[in-house]
């Protein structure tokens, strides 16, 4: 099978998007598949260029030219976005023929793309969804509910769905959400996004090397592992390290990662010794930061249940360790957490709620640990890499063999 995937990140950029689609191309490849991925030569958080083209690791990466402005201002965000929008849908019309497109939607305008070359070229298109737009850049603030920029891309969602012979969403908190913009239900497949378990693995906190380096030996380690975005609550998780400093002076919050909220969490924290910062860590180190942690946090705020789903959780269930989720409780998170008595949930702005969650992992630690050895093996069951990737690979094998949905109403 040959397949062309396109995504304005890939590795070795540590963006969400890039580590999964990384991911499954380089399993994809291993599989034999001819494997082609369009990219950006800049990165999530700006950097050097990148090689425009390169091998790696038995996946061909193209990096067409576009502008590297990065996220620092709205202008040069939308600037990088419309020029990797051309420059990746030239890019896709010129590649041999695959046998099917998948194309990534964050952001929007690049599956839309997509969705130009797959009908020119009539090519089956599978979409992965990761964030639903508008409604998911609308409620962060970004768009006008009834704005120009809104409708438009509505209407372009609506035409990238009814392209496309699958759409991946991660959730049917999800499916529903982008049944509800109109996309057909029997193209919509839930798969939900994962880690690889060979890189994250249960460890013993005794002379752990990432906890020794740190100096966090003897210390409660409340982890967030990644992106500190605007969709996530980081005050609550802050306040509660402020209330708890005397209460429960074992305890370390460490927020690892960068985003637009990480100054703002500084700011909240100055003062706070229980309270640490450290950047995201090298991909071959991962396993070795997740697995410090004694617990994980994950957050999501209110108005974006079924918009989005917080990647974190699969990195925490990998390393074996509890979540405590401050977010919308039918939310992916929640209803994994629940269903399999993996921690604690509760809503964003519940500080004290939170304090005694973080006070009960402490006291009842044996219990805890259960929880921890619970995900793991919930987590070998349904998110491990492997798994995910099979399910994926069968879901393109399917879509290949299918007509473009509009060349069958033909």
């Amino acid at each position: 099978m040959r397949v062309v995937a396109v995504n304005q990140f890939y590795a070795p950029d540590h963006a969400a998007t890039s580590q999964l689609l990384t991911e499954l191309c380089e399993d994809l490849a291993a599989a034999g598949d001819e494997v082609t991925v369009i990219a950006s030569r800049g990165g999530y958080l700006g950097g050097e260029a990148l090689p425009a083209r390169e091998l790696r690791r038995g996946v061909d990466v193209v990096r067409p030219y576009a502008t590297r402005f990065g996220k620092a201002t709205m202008a040069g965000r939308l600037a990088d976005y419309l020029s990797f929008w051309a420059t990746s849908v030239l890019a896709a019309a010129l590649e041999a023929k695959p046998d099917v497109l998948l194309v990534l939607t964050t952001p929007p305008m690049i599956a839309a793309g997509g969705a130009l070359v797959a009908l020119a070229r009539r090519l089956p298109l599978v979409t992965w969804v990761q964030d639903v737009y508008p409604e998911a850049a609308i409620q962060l603030g970004y768009l006008a509910p009834r704005g120009l920029a809104s409708l438009a891309l509505l209407g372009l969602g609506r035409a990238t769905h009814h392209a496309a012979a699958r759409i991946v969403a991660l959730s049917e908190g999800m499916a529903d959400r982008l049944v509800a913009q109109g996309a057909p239900r029997e193209r919509i497949r839930v798969l939900p996004n994962w880690s690889d378990g060979r890189l994250v693995s249960p460890r013993g906190r005794e002379d752990h090397p990432f906890r020794k380096t740190h100096g966090l030996d003897g210390r409660f380690l409340a982890m967030y592992s990644g992106n500190l975005g605007i969709g996530h609550d980081v005050r609550t998780f802050v306040e509660a390290a402020r209330r708890l400093k005397d209460r429960l002076p074992e305890l370390v919050m460490l927020f690892i990662g960068d985003g637009v909220r990480r100054a703002e969490a500084e700011a909240l924290a100055k003062g706070l010794e229980n309270v640490r910062f450290l950047p995201y860590q090298p991909h071959d180190a991962i396993g070795e930061s997740l697995s410090a942690a004694d617990v994980h946090l994950v957050s999501l705020r209110e108005d974006l249940e079924g918009l989005l789903v917080p990647s974190k959780l699969y990195g925490a269930l990998a390393a074996g360790r509890p979540v405590i989720y401050l977010g919308p409780p039918r939310c992916e998170v929640a209803r994994v957490v629940h269903e399999h008595d993996l921690g604690w949930t509760g809503r964003p702005g519940d500080v004290e709620g939170l304090c005694h969650a973080l006070e009960d992992a402490v006291t009842r630690r044996t219990s805890w640990d259960e929880k921890g050895a619970r995900a793991r093996r919930i987590f070998d069951e349904r998110y491990d890499r492997p798994v995910s990737s099979a399910r994926f690979r069968a879901l393109l094998e399917e879509a290949s063999k299918e007509p473009p949905p509009l060349a069958q109403r033909a």
